[in-house]
């Protein structure tokens, strides 16, 4: 029999220690507390026993995740966009990073699949619509996390480059 995920909300959570956890992700990095207790007010923790999929490559859902405990995996498979290959594995998440931040500004599909470690992974759940609707209601705070964001994504884009750039032909 197959472990089932479970979804905790934040009630099962208090709000303070919900809080106090996004405060520690660099994409709310420097926002006031105030704020990030309205957007712990509408998380959710979702705890998955190890490999279980929490969002399929392709899929229509805007929510973004921070790792709690355990890893997340992403994975990209190229037949989901009809090219050729295997599915491999691109990153691995810990605690207090962040998966789905593209949902926030394309809102597009998933990029790659994300999926349970060895050992599970707990992760907080915030929608799309909390979140920009917490941006809509405060402007700073609003400004202040695209911002964070943005230094997020360009880190990444920088790291990917250096990436490609040290590899050694084949």
């Amino acid at each position: 029999m197959s472990k089932q995920s479970s979804l905790s909300h934040s009630n099962d959570v208090s709000i303070t220690d919900m809080a106090g956890r996004l405060a520690d992700v660099q994409l709310f990095e420097n926002l006031e507390r105030a704020e990030l207790d309205d957007l712990a007010a509408q998380a959710m923790v979702k705890h998955l026993p190890a490999h279980e999929v929490l969002s399929d490559q392709q899929a229509v859902d805007r929510d973004l995740y921070i790792v709690v405990r355990g890893h997340l995996e992403v994975w990209l498979d190229p037949t989901t966009i009809g090219a050729s290959g295997a599915a491999h594995k691109i990153a691995t998440l810990f605690a207090d990073e962040v998966a789905g931040e593209l949902a926030l500004v394309d809102g597009g599909v998933r990029s790659a699949r994300l999926q349970a470690g060895d050992d599970g992974v707990s992760v907080i759940c915030l929608s799309q619509s909390a979140i920009l609707g917490r941006c809509d209601a405060n402007p700073v705070f609003g400004y202040m996390l695209m911002r964070n964001l943005a230094a997020m994504l360009a880190l990444r884009s920088r790291l990917s480059t250096l990436s490609v750039q040290t590899q050694t032909p084949l």
